[in-house]
């Protein structure tokens, strides 16, 4: 473990000499961001342990995703600069006689990458392992936050319970100490404060071989960094992802930034937790993730309180109806123009026909006017059905009939992608050629009403 092997190191011990570098993985939803945040502001103390911790960017949130001049290299393929980057940081702290430390949670599906970037060198790898339930639930949040995902809290539990996730129970660990070894991999069970654990800084830098005394002084208190959105928030980004998908990628961001500093400076308001799905929904749940994180478990005997660590909430209140508005005035005293342009946007998707319930509640919310819509009786039209009962139909028969119910409901962007995957299963069909030009030219008008 790194803080045996750190603390016999600087005890004079000789047990073995100090790591070259220590990366710090994550595990996504475990802390990382604080963590970062921390390492930047105390340089100073993280060398008097031993450590060199290279600058990295902060959004105006304090949120970071670390060392990504590195980690974001990998994520884009490109091994060669990461590893330059990497090996420039290395001979700098070996200038000032340190270990380099780096941290990011997007190193968390890279150890062959940086198994063959540290070749000959002596690693340490240390991560903390949230509750795969209360993952789960921040996993929903951070779809919504930051990958314009649309999707309820209940549909995120059926996708986890239909698909494996082992990224949510730790399974990538293992992938971790198949290639370091498991000697050198210090897994840890991160328990929030809210259910009595230490602060995460704490936590991390003993485990980076600190006293327990040295990381109460160096972290007395803190305040939460990258808080999920409070409910409302949450609600309110995921009904305005139906327009700002189609809008430039620095809007999204001036959303999340202020959506963002709203939930950060309302105390008196809570995220979701697993308190607030039904009971026998957590029961399935909580089997679901026990069965995939046996070998985890299994291997490392510490991440079993992980499981017992599911972060409840129970001191808060049921969540109840959600006041919108007050994020939405936030939202519209930060980037009005932003704003605007999100509500132009709406105004353009209901002229073209966005019919989704999502997206009626967003123009709703937004005080845009909308004929109620008289959804009809049968989601499959005549022509479908017949295909569908026909048994000399194809795959393209059936792709082209699904994309065009699609796109019926108004999801132009889902029924391009069907469409497009029925032309490749026939590309010599005109009839499914003009529907993709079709499809096309309505999100091309679409875009181009943004640009004016």
């Amino acid at each position: 473990m790194i803080k045996r092997v750190l603390r016999a190191w600087r005890e004079g011990n000789g047990i073995e000499p100090p790591p070259d570098v220590v990366f710090h993985i994550g595990a996504p939803k475990s802390g990382s961001s604080a963590i970062q945040r921390f390492c930047l502001g105390h340089t100073a103390e993280l060398r008097k342990l031993g450590f060199y911790y290279p600058e990295h960017s902060l959004d105006k949130n304090g949120v970071s995703g670390g060392h990504t001049q590195v980690a974001g290299r990998l994520i884009n393929g490109d091994f060669e600069a990461a590893r330059e980057k990497f090996q420039e940081w290395l001979d700098e702290a070996r200038q000032e006689g340190l270990t380099l430390l780096l941290s990011a949670e997007a190193f968390y599906g890279k150890h062959a990458e940086l198994r063959q970037m540290t070749q000959g060198l002596n690693v340490r790898v240390l991560a903390f392992l949230r509750n795969p339930l209360d993952y789960l639930i921040g996993n929903h949040n951070q779809g919504i936050k930051r990958h314009m995902s649309t999707r309820r809290l209940s549909q995120e539990v059926e996708w986890a319970l239909e698909t494996p996730t082992g990224h949510l129970a730790g399974v990538p660990l293992l992938a971790w100490a198949d290639a370091f070894g498991d000697s050198v991999c210090d897994f840890r069970a991160y328990i929030s404060p809210r259910e009595d654990g230490p602060p995460i800084e704490r936590a991390f830098l003993e485990a980076l071989g600190a006293s327990a005394e040295q990381a109460r002084a160096w972290v007395p208190k803190t305040e939460i960094t990258n808080r999920s959105y409070v409910a409302s928030a949450l609600e309110l980004k995921r009904l305005l992802n139906t327009a700002l998908v189609n809008l430039p990628d620095r809007m999204a961001h001036e959303v999340d930034w202020s959506l963002q500093g709203f939930s950060d400076r309302a105390h008196d308001l809570r995220s979701y937790h697993s308190q607030d799905l039904p009971e026998e929904v957590m029961n399935r749940l909580v089997g679901h993730f026990q069965g995939q994180m046996q070998p985890v478990v299994e291997r490392f005997p510490e991440l079993a309180t992980a499981l017992g660590t599911i972060d409840s909430g129970s001191n808060n209140a049921p969540l109840g109806s959600l006041d919108l508005a007050t994020p939405l005035a936030s939202l519209a005293e930060d980037a009005p123009e932003t704003l605007d342009a999100i509500r132009h946007q709406a105004v353009c998707l209901r002229d073209q026909g966005a019919n989704s319930y999502a997206f009626f509640r967003l123009l709703e919310v937004l005080n845009i006017d909308f004929a109620e819509p008289a959804f009809p009786q049968q989601a499959l039209s005549p022509q479908a059905r017949q295909v569908l009962g026909n048994e000399k139909s194809k795959d393209a028969d059936y792709l082209r009939e699904f994309g065009l119910t699609l796109e019926r409901l108004g999801y132009f962007e889902e029924a391009l992608l069907i469409m497009g995957t029925a032309q490749e299963r026939r590309p010599q069909g005109q009839g499914i050629r003009k529907i993709l030009d079709r499809l096309r030219e309505r999100l091309g008008k679409a875009n181009d009403e943004v640009a004016k």
